[in-house]
């Protein structure tokens, strides 16, 4: 108990150990409340004007999340689109239904604004609709695992989480040392892990499919390889601010190196095998696949496996940097 009052005497460790943690796990996903983006404006310029692309339209029109704007030219709906009034333009040619009709294949056109993710996917999916539509006359229902409510916050908060979670950890061990036993930081972030889970989780609506078993036995690796981490670069800072400088920066390309938010195939092999000594490099997945899929431990063993690797390891060279500077002090 006298070791966890110390997370609260010190100013810098108040901050990092306990407002952060929680602060950021609300302030993240405030800008996403909304869950998915809604009455997106998109520009249809229909040359056809025919019974067939009156109906293309309307199907276009039929996605709960567009706002379908006709235009008369290509030219003022690309100045829609150059100012943003409009995200996407839909160019239906003239004799579109006549190569429809005849039985051949026709091309409509399409030019969109790919700078705003959320914005481009919920339009590609609308696309891709309205070619199945096109295609079959069956009725088709798409149905996304996993996240079927297709929130971005849903999908990118529970790993921004576990980055948070890390580096939190990290630095505040680089903060007060080995002033505070190991047993307390372990106690504290499962206190946190709890708050997550039964406070966070629910008022926002993210998934949470994983079971107590499994979730208590990824985490207290990853807890441990975390504490590890810190406790070997604790070693490395005399100064409290450095450490919040490097650790804060190095957060952002832990997230997007991670593999959630590219695929770990388009990144470069180089980066792999440096981050591999980061936690939530293995953590990351193997926390989705858990609570946001509903996996079983046993089914992330490797992503476990290499966490308890990290620990180890990061014991081992602790060990060994304080044998190198006992003989180089004699």
């Amino acid at each position: 108990m006298k070791s966890w009052l110390l997370f609260f005497k010190d100013k810098n460790a108040v901050l990092v150990l306990c407002v952060a943690v929680i602060l950021y796990a609300f302030y993240y996903p405030l800008p996403y409340l909304n869950g998915v983006t809604r009455d997106i404006p998109v520009a249809v310029t229909d040359f056809d004007n025919t019974a067939t692309s009156r109906q293309l339209t309307g199907f276009f029109d039929a996605s709960s999340n567009l706002k379908v704007f006709a235009y008369d030219d290509m030219i003022s709906a690309k100045q829609a689109l150059a100012s943003e009034k409009v995200y996407s333009i839909l160019e239906i040619p003239s004799g579109f239904e006549n190569e429809i009709l005849a039985g051949r294949t026709s091309t409509i056109g399409l030019f969109s604004n790919g700078s705003y993710f959320m914005v481009h996917s919920e339009i590609s999916r609308a696309v891709f609709m309205l070619r199945q539509t096109n295609e079959n006359p069956m009725e088709i229902g798409v149905k996304t695992m996993f996240n079927s409510s297709m929130r971005y916050d849903n999908y990118v908060v529970p790993a921004v989480l576990i980055v948070l979670m890390q580096q939190t950890m990290v630095i505040g061990i680089c903060i007060l040392g080995a002033a505070v036993r190991r047993f307390v930081y372990l106690l504290h972030y499962g206190i946190l892990l709890c708050f997550y889970l039964f406070v966070v989780y629910p008022i926002f609506g993210f998934n949470a499919y994983g079971k107590f078993i499994d979730i208590a036995i990824f985490a207290l690796v990853f807890f441990i390889a975390c504490m590890q981490m810190g406790f070997f670069f604790a070693r490395f800072f005399k100064q409290k601010e450095s450490v919040m400088q490097v650790f804060l920066y190095a957060s952002l390309p832990f997230i997007f190196i991670s593999g959630f938010s590219w695929p770990k195939s388009s990144i470069s092999e180089f980066l792999h095998y440096a981050l591999f000594w980061v936690p939530c490099e293995h953590a990351i997945s193997a926390w989705i696949s858990i609570q946001q899929m509903g996996a079983k431990a046993s089914e992330v063993s490797a992503e476990i496996i290499n966490l308890g690797i990290l620990a180890a390891g990061y014991s081992i060279l602790s060990l060994i940097f304080d044998r190198f500077k006992i003989r180089c002090q004699n």
